[in-house]
């Protein structure tokens, strides 16, 4: 990476949290021997749907790994959006019975972090197509917005996840946890305290992944979907973490009166 990135702004840290948690959740997707029911609804009837969980599942392992070269970096990250792009249109199969927003405001967020990534490396196709700071932290703060409304809609489901050891009612943090969704939703949408908010959402999601999910998987690691929950949840830090990064690099940019394509500039 260039020696001209601002301090905090290069994004190897979040690209390799990225691609260590997708390769673990294409791992848990290969050991369920399926789509993960909880975040990949694909319809049974769905046409050769066994053979593409498997594709996915090695679609994700392969990505996640390519993250780590630069070479293949910019190809792997078209593939993760696209992936988690096609995730989120998955869930649209649950209607009427199920309300699909979470799900798809869950792999959104996974696919606005692995999009800095190629518009870093692309800034100008980024630049021709729209995307950039303002974009992205919307969606994301959108997204914010939904978790915080499952967490209020859904309290008492929401509390069955947290922990008994931990000091307080379950429902205190259910509730709790949702208005940090909601106050991360408003920093982003509004852009003030951008990027300190996208640092706050990495912090809760570490704590959700550590949490709820870890002490299930250790107790019953023949479990698969409790390994899938650390990996989606691991990956949708990695999305929050590396947009943070992106809206800091572009604050860096505008002050040093960069151009717009610069203020996308991966170099």
């Amino acid at each position: 990476m260039s020696g001209k990135h601002q301090e905090g702004a290069d994004p190897r840290l979040g690209i390799a949290m990225l691609g260590f948690s997708t390769i673990c959740f294409g791992i848990a997707c290969f050991l369920q021997r399926d789509f993960t029911s909880f975040w990949q609804p694909v319809p049974e009837w769905f046409p050769l749907r066994q053979p593409l969980a498997f594709a996915s599942a090695a679609a994700l392992v392969l990505s996640g790994a390519a993250l780590f070269f630069e070479r293949t970096r910019k190809i792997a990250a078209i593939v993760q959006v696209g992936l988690f792009l096609a995730y989120a249109l998955s869930w649209l199969s649950v209607l009427p019975e199920r309300q699909p927003w979470l799900g798809i405001a869950e792999h959104l967020a996974i696919v606005a972090g692995a999009a800095t990534i190629w518009a870093r490396l692309s800034p100008e196709a980024a630049s021709r197509i729209g995307f950039g700071p303002i974009p992205v932290r919307i969606v994301l703060g959108c997204c914010s917005i939904i978790f915080a409304l499952a967490h209020f809609v859904f309290a008492d489901a929401t509390a069955k996840m947290v922990p008994t050891w931990i000091p307080g009612t379950p429902l205190f943090w259910a509730l709790f946890t949702g208005v940090g969704h909601l106050a991360v939703g408003l920093a982003l949408i509004s852009g003030v305290l951008a990027v300190l908010s996208t640092r706050m959402a990495a912090l809760m999601y570490l704590c959700f992944a550590a949490l709820a999910w870890a002490p299930g998987a250790f107790t019953h690691p023949d479990q698969w979907l409790r390994w899938a929950g650390i990996a989606i949840t691991l990956s949708m830090l990695s999305g929050v973490w590396l947009v943070g990064d992106y809206l800091k690099l572009a604050a860096a940019r505008r002050r040093e009166g960069g151009t717009g394509i610069e203020a996308l500039a991966a170099a």
